[in-house]
Protein backbone atom coordinates (compact mmCIF):
# COMPACT_ATOMS: atom_id res chain seq x y z
CA UNK A 1 0.00 0.00 0.00
CA UNK A 2 1.33 3.39 -0.92
CA UNK A 3 1.46 6.24 1.54
CA UNK A 4 -1.00 9.11 1.65
CA UNK A 5 1.65 11.44 0.28
CA UNK A 6 0.15 13.74 -2.25
CA UNK A 7 -1.45 17.12 -2.35
CA UNK A 8 -4.66 18.15 -0.67
CA UNK A 9 -7.18 20.29 -2.52
CA UNK A 10 -10.20 22.15 -1.20
CA UNK A 11 -11.64 23.94 -4.12
CA UNK A 12 -14.56 26.20 -3.44
CA UNK A 13 -15.59 29.14 -1.36
CA UNK A 14 -19.36 29.30 -0.93
CA UNK A 15 -20.91 29.03 2.51
CA UNK A 16 -23.41 26.21 2.98
CA UNK A 17 -25.56 25.90 6.08
CA UNK A 18 -25.06 22.78 8.11
CA UNK A 19 -28.51 21.24 8.52
CA UNK A 20 -28.65 18.63 11.26
CA UNK A 21 -26.22 15.73 11.28
CA UNK A 22 -24.33 15.58 8.05
CA UNK A 23 -26.88 17.12 5.69
CA UNK A 24 -26.06 20.38 3.99
CA UNK A 25 -28.62 22.55 2.23
CA UNK A 26 -27.58 25.23 -0.22
CA UNK A 27 -29.92 26.83 -2.73
CA UNK A 28 -32.51 24.08 -2.16
CA UNK A 29 -30.01 21.37 -3.07
CA UNK A 30 -29.59 18.69 -0.44
CA UNK A 31 -26.29 16.93 0.01
CA UNK A 32 -25.37 14.34 2.62
CA UNK A 33 -22.02 14.20 4.36
CA UNK A 34 -21.37 10.72 5.73
CA UNK A 35 -18.55 8.42 6.76
CA UNK A 36 -16.94 6.88 3.69
CA UNK A 37 -17.58 3.16 3.29
CA UNK A 38 -15.21 0.63 1.68
CA UNK A 39 -17.74 0.34 -1.15
CA UNK A 40 -17.08 4.05 -1.94
CA UNK A 41 -13.41 3.47 -2.85
CA UNK A 42 -13.88 3.43 -6.62
CA UNK A 43 -16.12 6.52 -6.63
CA UNK A 44 -13.71 8.33 -4.28
CA UNK A 45 -10.82 7.45 -6.57
CA UNK A 46 -12.68 8.99 -9.51
CA UNK A 47 -13.36 12.18 -7.49
CA UNK A 48 -9.71 12.50 -6.49
CA UNK A 49 -8.33 11.79 -9.97
CA UNK A 50 -10.76 14.16 -11.71
CA UNK A 51 -10.16 16.94 -9.19
CA UNK A 52 -6.40 16.70 -9.60
CA UNK A 53 -6.50 16.45 -13.39
CA UNK A 54 -9.21 19.03 -14.06
CA UNK A 55 -9.03 21.51 -11.16
CA UNK A 56 -5.41 21.74 -10.06
CA UNK A 57 -3.86 23.32 -13.14
CA UNK A 58 -2.13 25.95 -10.96
CA UNK A 59 -0.14 23.07 -9.47
CA UNK A 60 0.63 20.76 -12.40
CA UNK A 61 0.34 23.30 -15.28
CA UNK A 62 -1.05 20.54 -17.48
CA UNK A 63 2.33 18.78 -17.48
CA UNK A 64 1.61 15.08 -18.12
CA UNK A 65 4.62 13.97 -16.04
CA UNK A 66 3.52 16.01 -13.01
CA UNK A 67 -0.05 14.80 -13.34
CA UNK A 68 1.09 11.18 -13.67
CA UNK A 69 3.32 11.52 -10.58
CA UNK A 70 0.43 13.00 -8.57
CA UNK A 71 -2.04 10.35 -9.71
CA UNK A 72 0.31 7.38 -9.39
CA UNK A 73 -0.92 6.26 -5.97
CA UNK A 74 -4.53 7.36 -6.45
CA UNK A 75 -5.99 3.90 -7.11
CA UNK A 76 -9.13 2.25 -5.74
CA UNK A 77 -6.92 -0.23 -3.87
CA UNK A 78 -4.92 2.50 -2.17
CA UNK A 79 -8.04 4.53 -1.39
CA UNK A 80 -9.53 1.43 0.24
CA UNK A 81 -6.38 0.92 2.32
CA UNK A 82 -6.43 4.58 3.39
CA UNK A 83 -10.10 4.32 4.39
CA UNK A 84 -9.31 1.28 6.53
CA UNK A 85 -6.19 2.70 8.21
CA UNK A 86 -6.40 2.59 12.01
CA UNK A 87 -6.33 6.36 12.61
CA UNK A 88 -8.17 7.47 9.48
CA UNK A 89 -11.44 9.37 9.40
CA UNK A 90 -12.90 9.67 5.92
CA UNK A 91 -16.08 11.40 4.82
CA UNK A 92 -17.86 11.81 1.51
CA UNK A 93 -20.32 14.36 0.20
CA UNK A 94 -23.15 12.66 -1.68
CA UNK A 95 -25.99 14.10 -3.73
CA UNK A 96 -28.46 11.93 -5.57
CA UNK A 97 -26.41 8.82 -4.80
CA UNK A 98 -23.30 10.32 -6.40
CA UNK A 99 -20.06 11.06 -4.52
CA UNK A 100 -19.17 14.72 -5.13
CA UNK A 101 -16.32 15.13 -2.67
CA UNK A 102 -14.06 13.34 -0.24
CA UNK A 103 -11.93 14.25 2.78
CA UNK A 104 -9.57 12.11 4.83
CA UNK A 105 -7.69 12.75 8.04
CA UNK A 106 -5.03 10.62 9.62
CA UNK A 107 -4.64 11.60 13.27
CA UNK A 108 -4.17 15.41 13.18
CA UNK A 109 -3.40 15.68 9.45
CA UNK A 110 -5.90 16.51 6.75
CA UNK A 111 -4.36 14.24 4.13
CA UNK A 112 -6.87 14.64 1.30
CA UNK A 113 -9.79 16.90 0.40
CA UNK A 114 -11.09 16.82 -3.18
CA UNK A 115 -14.27 17.83 -5.01
CA UNK A 116 -15.43 16.97 -8.54
CA UNK A 117 -15.20 19.91 -10.96
CA UNK A 118 -18.96 20.25 -11.52
CA UNK A 119 -19.57 20.60 -7.77
CA UNK A 120 -17.13 23.45 -7.20
CA UNK A 121 -18.42 26.63 -5.57
CA UNK A 122 -21.43 24.82 -4.13
CA UNK A 123 -20.16 24.45 -0.55
CA UNK A 124 -19.05 20.83 -0.89
CA UNK A 125 -15.45 21.41 0.22
CA UNK A 126 -16.51 23.68 3.07
CA UNK A 127 -19.04 21.11 4.31
CA UNK A 128 -16.42 18.35 4.17
CA UNK A 129 -13.91 20.53 6.02
CA UNK A 130 -16.46 21.46 8.72
CA UNK A 131 -17.31 17.80 9.21
CA UNK A 132 -13.65 16.80 9.47
CA UNK A 133 -13.02 19.61 11.97
CA UNK A 134 -16.02 18.55 14.10
CA UNK A 135 -14.94 14.93 14.12
CA UNK A 136 -11.37 15.94 14.97
CA UNK A 137 -12.55 18.02 17.92
CA UNK A 138 -14.69 15.10 19.12
CA UNK A 139 -11.57 12.90 19.00
CA UNK A 140 -9.64 15.39 21.15
CA UNK A 141 -7.49 16.80 18.37
CA UNK A 142 -6.52 20.41 19.15
CA UNK A 143 -4.93 21.36 15.83
CA UNK A 144 -5.37 20.22 12.27
CA UNK A 145 -2.45 20.39 9.88
CA UNK A 146 -2.16 19.93 6.14
CA UNK A 147 0.05 20.53 3.15
CA UNK A 148 -1.86 22.74 0.71
CA UNK A 149 -1.60 22.94 -3.03
CA UNK A 150 -1.43 26.32 -4.76
CA UNK A 151 -4.98 25.67 -5.92
CA UNK A 152 -6.31 25.27 -2.37
CA UNK A 153 -4.28 27.84 -0.39
CA UNK A 154 -6.88 30.58 -0.45
CA UNK A 155 -9.65 28.11 0.44
CA UNK A 156 -7.78 26.98 3.55
CA UNK A 157 -6.78 30.53 4.51
CA UNK A 158 -10.45 31.61 4.34
CA UNK A 159 -11.26 28.78 6.72
CA UNK A 160 -8.74 29.73 9.38
CA UNK A 161 -5.59 27.85 8.37
CA UNK A 162 -2.29 29.70 8.62
CA UNK A 163 1.12 29.00 7.13
CA UNK A 164 3.20 26.85 9.47
CA UNK A 165 6.40 26.26 7.53
CA UNK A 166 8.29 26.76 4.28
CA UNK A 167 6.98 25.52 0.95
CA UNK A 168 7.80 21.89 0.26
CA UNK A 169 8.44 20.73 -3.31
CA UNK A 170 7.41 17.31 -4.54
CA UNK A 171 7.43 16.21 -8.21
CA UNK A 172 7.93 19.83 -9.22
CA UNK A 173 4.82 20.98 -7.33
CA UNK A 174 4.58 23.09 -4.21
CA UNK A 175 2.97 22.09 -0.94
CA UNK A 176 2.53 24.73 1.74
CA UNK A 177 2.34 23.48 5.34
CA UNK A 178 -0.64 25.03 7.11
CA UNK A 179 -2.25 24.57 10.50
CA UNK A 180 -5.49 25.50 12.25
CA UNK A 181 -6.22 25.60 15.95
CA UNK A 182 -9.54 23.84 16.38
CA UNK A 183 -11.95 25.43 18.84
CA UNK A 184 -14.78 23.42 20.29
CA UNK A 185 -17.73 25.71 19.57
CA UNK A 186 -19.87 23.71 21.98
CA UNK A 187 -17.82 25.10 24.88
CA UNK A 188 -19.56 28.23 26.19
CA UNK A 189 -17.51 31.40 26.12
CA UNK A 190 -18.06 33.58 29.16
CA UNK A 191 -16.24 36.64 27.80
CA UNK A 192 -14.09 36.92 30.92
Amino acid sequence: TRSLRGRSAGLESSDPSLCGRGAVREDATLMDIRIAAPSDATAICEVVRRSISECCHADHWGDPERIAAWLENKTPENILAWLQAANAVAVVAVRGGRVLGFALTNRDALALLYVVPEALYQGVGKALLRTIESRSIARGIATLRLESTRTARDFYARHGFTVSGPVQVWAGMEGLPMVKLLVNQATPHTGR
